[in-house]
């Protein structure tokens, strides 16, 4: 499988990451899996190479910290060479609030994390697609990236992804490199179904917010995320995707 390609999917341990790299797996990709937790950082390889990656290996990452985001990327060339695809998944969440009740410590690190985070990796890995003259990188925004919720650390990140996938497609793309992202809605990931067992989420309700009435499973963003780091994609650049079952026409 020496011509097999390599996908990079950073923050791959769990939720649509996850799905996302068990994709790439399926479609006969070398899969690096970065993250912080290494049990599930080895579970999700794992389930990498049962899906029918060649070869998939885990790389505990931190993209808080810039030299965690570099070690990442020499082990990734260091075993696969420059990988033909980067997806740049990892973030947290926060709880709805008022703007003018936004803790700045709180903030501060939201920003590190979702957006700086996806600019590190953007940056460490677009100068070796650069280099290599090819390659594809995909960004995960959010419903947050169109729409004002209610989230006022979470949403203007989320805005700046959005900004920084327009920006970097235009900067890469004459050197052949393509950089997209996937804006997932309500995902049926596991914090939420956990959050509708206990009692804390009303599953009715938040599909009665889409046109779709249903769930995006992180299955569906996953074949979004293939399809456009694929060559079926090969024309498109600088977009952002929503796969949200109609939430925002709705």
């Amino acid at each position: 499988m020496a011509d097999a390609k390599t996908a990079v999917v950073i923050g791959g341990t769990s939720g649509i990451g996850r799905a996302i790299a068990e994709r790439f797996a399926k479609d006969g990709y070398r899969a690096v899996v970065a993250g912080r937790d290494a049990v599930r950082g080895k579970e999700a390889a794992g389930a990498c190479e049962s899906a029918g990656a060649p070869r998939a290996l885990f790389v505990r990452t931190d993209v808080a910290d810039p030299s965690s985001v570099e070690v990442l990327a020499a082990q990734a060339v260091d075993a696969f060479g420059t990988p033909h695809v980067v997806v740049n998944c990892a973030g947290i969440l926060q709880s709805g609030k008022h703007v003018l009740d936004q803790d700045l410590e709180e903030d501060e690190r939201m920003w590190r994390i979702n957006y700086r985070g996806t600019l590190l990796g953007c940056q460490v890995f677009g100068r070796l697609m650069s280099a290599a003259g090819r390659g594809a990188i995909l960004n995960v925004g959010s419903l947050a990236s169109f729409a004002p919720l209610s989230l006022p650390a979470y949403t203007p990140g989320k805005h700046a992804v959005l900004a920084l996938t327009q920006m970097l497609a235009a900067e890469l793309g004459p050197h052949g490199v393509r950089v997209n992202a996937v804006a997932p809605g309500y995902t049926l990931s596991d914090g939420l179904k956990a959050k509708i067992a206990k009692g804390e989420r009303n599953p009715e309700a938040i599909q009665a917010t889409t046109a779709l009435r249903r769930f995006v499973e992180p299955r569906d963003v996953a074949e979004a995320a293939l399809f456009l780091c694929s060559d079926r994609a090969a024309s498109i650049t600088g977009v952002t995707l929503p796969v949200d079952a109609g939430w925002l026409v709705q």
